[in-house]
């Protein structure tokens, strides 16, 4: 980590319920940091609203802190109501069920349930995936604006991680219409050989798609016919069951 965030991390550190505010001759001598190197840094953490100034002249925390704080909570909030589908799905699969958020162009993974032989194969929680060629990054891609999915076919390289990768941007965009139609995503070995993925969209209050979850598993198993129609149809019943905790009426 950099000099300047650590820097930046220690300002936005010192807020708390005991002293909401400060000022830059505070923060310097708190810190033990010149005048001038603090006033840079709280310009900067202004200009991105983490800061904002107040009418004393002082300093308090911004918009973009109470955002983040608000998404903290609800991914706290999303994880409680997760959790009983996700127990069930392993459970009765004994295959890995992961929950992911969208963010920055990739599926992000918020759960992993590791479970069955091929558990250990899947990234932990935290851990970025590429959002074309997973089951939960298709969903959860499907489900964007119409332009932000038209920028990220624009710009995204398509690499080729198996024989099955789609790397074609209208083939893609062909299957992201599909996947939005039916609700739900099959990741057929696109991203690790041997391994299948059927994953189905989870949507808030505000019917805005906030995150997805999959179940995963040996290929041989999940793509079997008439195991690729149960995994489907559960996967969707838990998505549509987190979603309505979420106080989605769809």
């Amino acid at each position: 980590m950099s000099r300047s965030v650590e820097r930046a991390l220690s300002i936005l550190s010192l807020f708390d319920c005991q002293k909401t505010e400060w000022g830059i001759t505070e923060i310097s001598r708190e810190l033990d940091l010149s005048k001038s190197t603090v006033h840079g840094l709280v310009k900067a953490l202004e200009k991105q609203d983490f800061l904002q100034m107040a009418d004393n002249g002082k300093y308090g925390l911004g918009i973009k802190v109470y955002e983040l704080g608000r998404t903290y909570s609800g991914n706290i909030r999303l994880n409680t109501a997760a959790e009983p589908m996700i127990r069930w799905l392993t459970k009765k699969y004994q295959e890995s069920v992961h929950l992911a958020i969208y963010a920055g162009g990739k599926a992000v993974f918020i759960i992993n349930n590791q479970a069955g032989t091929e558990g250990s194969a899947f990234p932990k929680a935290g851990a970025e995936v590429f959002a074309y060629c997973t089951a939960v990054g298709k969903v959860l891609l499907a489900f964007q604006p119409e332009e932000d999915i038209e920028k990220y076919l624009n710009n995204e390289t398509l690499i080729p991680l198996t024989p099955h990768t789609i790397i074609d941007p209208g083939v893609l965009r062909s299957e992201l219409k599909t996947v939005k139609q039916q609700r739900f995503a099959i990741d057929r070995e696109e991203a690790l050989p041997g391994i299948a993925c059927v994953a189905a969209p989870i949507f808030s209050v505000s019917r805005q798609i906030i995150a997805a979850i999959s179940l995963s598993g040996n290929s041989e198993k999940i793509l079997d016919e008439q195991t690729l129609g149960s995994c489907c149809r559960d996967v969707l019943q838990a998505a549509q069951t987190i979603s309505e905790l979420m106080g989605y009426m769809g």
